[in-house]
């Protein structure tokens, strides 16, 4: 691996709120298949995430012998008064209409701002990304399409879906290139295999 940097994003399993398609933000949910064996191609001792159980759930599942480390700073975005709801419930009113067509000038009614957001997982992410080395997260998707959109210089947030179940791999040649806020020279998209346990 030499001076190069690895991060590997990894969007936490379903929540009951994942599968009735609510938007789960701070709500602390826990995974619905807890029962599973996975084939995840990667091997560490430390996994990155938010504070939330829902990613230490799936930390255990996918890596069971790493130590897992919770971040709030890595939380979601906090959707205010569309927490726990769905588009449905939604798409009538004028303020859910304007935030869906601009994130990130529009604010959820008592939510967080876009702004405040992308600082927050930004800075967390910097300071533990501060070295040559592998890294792997496993965070939400509002995360991981913030983070794909400010190392992918082609992509836009709203563009970008984060997929479960999935591993996206970005990789810089040396941390200078990293920390100097320089696109990844390489991104990689595998699919995880897992096994439902009867």
């Amino acid at each position: 691996m030499g001076d190069s940097v690895v991060i590997h994003l990894i969007r936490h399993e379903k929540t009951k709120g994942n599968m009735e398609r609510k938007y789960v933000g701070w709500t602390d949910e826990s995974i619905v298949n807890q029962n599973i064996t996975c084939n995840i191609p990667i091997k560490t001792n430390v996994v990155y995430g938010s504070d939330l159980k829902r990613c230490y759930e799936t930390s255990t599942l996918y890596f069971p012998t790493a130590n897992f480390e919770g971040y709030p700073d890595l939380k979601e975005l906090y959707f205010g008064d569309f927490e726990m709801k769905t588009y449905d419930e939604l798409k009538d009113l004028p303020i859910y209409r304007e935030w869906i067509d601009l994130p990130r000038t529009v604010t959820p009614p008592n939510g967080e701002s876009f702004q405040n957001f992308e600082k927050r997982v930004l800075d967390c992410f910097q300071r533990i990304v501060n070295k040559k080395g592998e890294y792997v997260f496993i965070v939400h998707g509002g995360v991981i399409r913030l983070l794909l959109s400010k190392f992918l210089m082609d992509k836009d947030f709203q563009d970008i879906h984060a997929e479960h179940r999935t591993i996206y791999t970005l990789q810089w040649p040396n941390i200078q290139l990293f920390k100097g806020g320089v696109g990844c020279t390489q991104l990689s998209v595998v699919p995880i295999t897992v096994k439902e346990n009867l």
